[in-house]
Order: structure tokens, then C-alpha cells, then sequence
């Protein structure tokens, strides 16, 4: 059997040798170590022990590397450098260490949390920290580096602030069973305003977050704080809602949704927003881009969506 070491049995004794080695002075090594220079000669010996082999030739106090040593040295040299590139790798991807967000509403849940998500998969060290809060919130805690990045559906126009426009979220109105308009033939515009919405809260900037244009009247039956709780209102039946197409998706394609095919509201604009600064810069924007390919891929899909959704004269229930 050989008596080969296992490198675990040496690994701990490799710094000490390596020192020596290349100063062939005990005192230099032990202070470039910061131990003691009899510290070092009782590893030494006890490197010299499990090898079975004399690495340095002594004369006197001087220590000088012999052949076997030579060739230690050049292995442990070459192992410590592919360890050093390992580590200047790691300084390098943009995805290690923290990053900290923020999204908002519809963007949180759909875009960015799933991009999150993927990064981290692939990027176990990154560590994404993420908040939940509205333009203005986003914009005081961009300006006192609070977090590297924002995620908001309105743009800011601040020094030292960096804007992405992503993309568009479109909504449309829909409606749930039970709902007077869930299996009516023809749908009219005019039809569809006779009955009341669910309204979400006003925005940072004095806009229904849902996007309703000013200029169109509709009755309100019920007023709400998160737009995301349309979802829930819409699938009770009792009144319509506006929903981004995103959200409304799976919904529909299962039957327990009907999308009125008006163009009334506008898409959505979808922001990231950054701090112009060189602190967690690279994190913060291959985030973003990882955001921005979900974004992209959504609005191809809901593209697909509303082209096949039923229209608002589309005749249902056969």
C-alpha cells in the first residue's frame, strides 16, 4: 500500500512551507506569517515527517530549498494562483453580494420577483434584498443609497438618477361569473359603462393606478386600496375591473375570466431606476437586464393573448 500523504493531512502546513521556501529565513517567514519562527520549524518538521522526505538542506541556521522542495514549491505556487484567479472571478460576477430593490404592485409579483428568483438559481451568492414600495418611497431611498435599484411605473426625473424604460404592461376591463356581461353576445362600450368598476387608490402623480383615462366617465362601486385585490373583486363577479393583461391571463384561458376586447385603457410603462455610482453599479444593472428579458417575454405572450382573447362582439356560449 503506498504511503502516499493525503492532502488533507498537509493542507493546513502548505502557507508555512511556502514562506519559508521563498525567504529561506525562518524570522522573515514567521513575520510574513505573523507566528512564531519555532511555530514554523515545528511545522516544517512535521510537513518533512508525513512526506517522508527532506525539503530544504541545512547548514547552520540557514535553511535552502533542495530538489524535492523545489518541486513542492512550484506545485504549491501553481495551486494558490488558480485559488487567487477563483477569487478575482468571484470579485468579478456582477451577481455576488447583496443588491438592494424595490418594485411595486404588478411589477413585483410578475417581472421582477421571477427574474429574482432565476438569478438566484443561477448565482447562489447573490443575495437580493427587496421592498415593496411606491414611486416617491423609491425615489427617497435611491437618493440616500438606501437601495441600488427601483422598479415603478412612473419615470423620475432626479440627479444622479439613471432610467430604463422596460417595456408596457397593457390592461383591459374584465369581468367574472355571475357578472351581467360574463356571457352576453354583443358588448357594447356604451353597454359596458353602465355598469360599476372596482377602482384602485390614486398614485404618486394624482392618476387611478389602473390606468383609467381621465376623459371617460364610469361609475364606481367600490373603492379599493391594492390593485391587486381587483383580481379577487373580478372573479366574484359583482363588478368590473380593470386588470393588467398579465395578471388576467390564466384566468381567462380556464374560463373563470372574460376580457372585454376595448382598447380604453392605456398600456402601462414599466421603469427601472438606478443610483448613477459605482457601488453594486454591475449588480444593479444585470438585474435590471435580467428583469427586462421577462418583461419582453411577457409582452410577447400577452400579445398572443389579446389577439385570441374574445373580442367584445364576439358571440359566446355558441
Amino acid at each position: 500500500m503506498s504511503n502516499r500523504p493525503n492532502l488533507r493531512d498537509i493542507w493546513n502546513w502548505l502557507p508555512a512551507f511556502r514562506a519559508v521556501a521563498e525567504t529561506e529565513h525562518l524570522p522573515s517567514a514567521a513575520k510574513r506569517l505573523h507566528i512564531t519562527p519555532a511555530a514554523i520549524s515545528r511545522t516544517l518538521g512535521l510537513l518533512e515527517d508525513r512526506l517522508g522526505q527532506k525539503l530544504f538542506n541545512r547548514t547552520g541556521k540557514r535553511l535552502v530549498l533542495n530538489g524535492n522542495g523545489r518541486t513542492l514549491l512550484a506545485a504549491v505556487a501553481e495551486a494558490m494562483a488558480g485559488v487567487e484567479r477563483g477569487l478575482d472571478t468571484l470579485e468579478e460576477d456582477p451577481f455576488h453580494g447583496p443588491i438592494r430593490l424595490s418594485a411595486v404592485g404588478v411589477l413585483t409579483n410578475h417581472y421582477v420577483l421571477p427574474a429574482l428568483l432565476k438569478l438566484k438559481r443561477d448565482h447562489p451568492q447573490l443575495e437580493p434584498q427587496l421592498r415593496i414600495c411606491g414611486t416617491r418611497d423609491a425615489a427617497e431611498l435611491l437618493l440616500r443609497g438606501e437601495i441600488e435599484a427601483a422598479f415603478i411605473y412612473e419615470p423620475m426625473t432626479l440627479e444622479g438618477i439613471h432610467v430604463d424604460q422596460m417595456g408596457t404592461s397593457p390592461s383591459s376591463v374584465y369581468c367574472g361569473p355571475g357578472h351581467p356581461l360574463f356571457d352576453e353576445a354583443e358588448v357594447t362600450k356604451e353597454k359596458m359603462l353602465e355598469h360599476s368598476f372596482s377602482v384602485p387608490h390614486v398614485g404618486d402623480t394624482g392618476q387611478v393606478v389602473d390606468g383609467w383615462p381621465s376623459d371617460v366617465e364610469r361609475q364606481v362601486g367600490m373603492r379599493i386600496k391594492l390593485l391587486t385585490s381587483n383580481l379577487e373583486i373580478c372573479l366574484s363577479g359583482q363588478f368590473l375591473t380593470v386588470l393588467p393583461d398579465v395578471t388576467a391571463m390564466p384566468y381567462v384561458e380556464s374560463g373563470q375570466m372574460r376580457r372585454l376586447g376595448f382598447d380604453i385603457v392605456p398600456a402601462a410603462r414599466l421603469f427601472a431606476v438606478r443610483r448613477n455610482t459605482k457601488d453594486g453599479e454591475h449588480r444593479a444593472r444585470g438585474v435590471i437586464e435580467a428583469v427586462r428579458r421577462r418583461v419582453q417575454r411577457l409582452e410577447a405572450k400577452v400579445t398572443q393573448f389579446r389577439q385570441g382573447s374574445a373580442s367584445c362582439g364576439e358571440e359566446r356560449g355558441g
